[in-house]
C-alpha cells in the first residue's frame, strides 16, 4: 500500500490519532534540535532569534500535547492503557 492510499482511504488509512502522534512526535524533535541549537551557537544574536523559535515551538508542542489528551488519543499517565492497543497489534500481526 502506498502513501497516497493511506491518506485517501481504505483498511491502513491514516486517522486523525496517528497524524497527531507523529505531529506531536517532530513537535517533541524540533524542540530537541532547537534547545541543542541554542546551548551550541557563539553568535548573541543568532542564539537570541534560536531562543525565541525555541520558546514558540515549546508553546506549540503544549498545545498539540493538550489536544491530544483532551482527545484521549494520548494518556501519558496510563501507560498500560495507552500502550495496550500496540501491544495488540504487536500480537495480531505476529511482528
Amino acid at each position: 500500500m502506498g502513501l497516497l492510499d493511506m491518506l485517501s482511504g481504505g483498511e491502513n488509512a491514516l486517522t486523525e490519532c496517528d497524524i497527531a502522534a507523529d505531529m506531536l512526535k517532530d513537535s517533541k524533535y524540533a524542540v530537541r534540535l532547537l534547545a541543542e541549537a541554542v546551548t551550541e551557537v557563539r553568535h548573541a544574536e543568532l542564539r537570541q532569534l534560536l531562543f525565541k523559535r525555541l520558546n514558540a515551538a515549546v508553546d506549540h508542542h503544549y498545545q498539540l500535547a493538550d489536544l491530544v489528551m483532551k482527545k484521549e488519543w494520548y494518556k501519558p499517565y496510563l501507560v498500560p492503557e495507552q500502550i495496550a492497543p500496540d501491544v495488540q497489534l504487536f500480537r495480531a500481526t505476529g511482528r
